[in-house]
């Protein structure tokens, strides 16, 4: 594990966050892992050079994530959580941009980002109700909010690295699932395997970056569209930021953002499990 700076900034100030060696490092060969149907856990843009550097003993740290790096809270019957990742500057084999292994989120979660520090791009996929794909592209900078649809895909990519990422998340009631977001967050077998990636990345070009994937992912995802941070989620987060909101803890507060998100987020058509695109 890896000793990481303290006292943070984000754009509203000081981010009063220890994030010293207790994180767990991601490496190369955390996104070379099996899948679910025994298929990669992510989809990598060069995936022969990737594994090709990892037998060559190559497996740099990629990221550090750091799960519960504020205590949980507790509002409208819920707890909420908050993690944090730290992102490595780079690139991987084949040019693709330093990532999260990515996952999809369960139909009930509610998560919330903001990139305290560095650029990254949030890569989004989903199905929409009436079952077409939905690809979407966000780059961040400092300050930036990103809110996940409920039962979306989603990966972080580095554009200019060190990066550091905050979010939140919990359950929102009254929606019937599998298991929890929090269950998922302790087994990674069923928050990254139980389910086929996206096949769709981002790799570095000289204008930055630009989207790509296998055949079957551009076909069936599309180009992608560019999104920006919406008006509602940040007059939902709040002046202070997501730090803020949930170290304070307000049932008020958080009220806001939960009845925005329900009324703003897209509804995603679930697909079967294990045969996502």
């Amino acid at each position: 594990m890896t000793d990481l700076a303290t006292g943070l900034t984000s754009t509203t100030g000081p981010v009063l966050l220890d994030t010293a060696g207790d994180g767990v490092d991601r490496h190369l060969s955390d996104l070379l892992a099996t899948g679910a149907n025994g298929t990669p856990a992510c989809y990598l843009a060069d995936h022969g050079a990737a594994r090709a550097a990892r037998d060559a003993g190559s497996d740099p740290v990629l990221y550090t994530a750091h799960r519960d790096i504020l205590p949980p809270t507790r509002a409208l019957g819920a707890e909420w959580f908050a993690d944090l990742c730290a992102y490595r500057p780079g690139q991987l084999p084949g040019g693709e941009l330093i990532r999260s292994i990515g996952h999809w989120n369960t139909p009930a979660q509610l998560e919330v980002f903001e990139v305290l520090s560095g650029r990254v791009l949030m890569i989004t996929a989903w199905h929409d109700s009436s079952g077409t794909p939905v690809l979407n592209w966000q780059a961040c900078e400092p300050g930036d909010l990103v809110a996940v649809p409920f039962g979306a895909w989603h990966q972080t990519s580095v554009l200019d690295g060190p990066a550091v990422v905050f979010n939140i998340y919990t359950d929102l009631p009254g929606t019937e699932q599998q298991h929890t977001s929090r269950h998922a967050a302790q087994h990674a077998e069923i928050k990254y395997r139980s389910s086929a990636p996206v096949e769709i990345t981002a790799i570095r070009t000289e204008a930055g970056f630009t989207l790509t994937g296998s055949r079957r992912g551009r076909d069936h995802w599309g180009r992608g569209m560019q999104a920006v941070e919406p008006a509602w989620l940040r007059e939902a987060v709040g002046p202070g930021g997501l730090v803020a909101l949930h170290t304070a803890a307000s049932a008020n507060a958080l009220a806001r953002l939960v009845d925005a998100a329900r009324a703003h987020l897209p509804q995603t058509q679930p697909q079967p499990t294990g045969e996502r695109p």
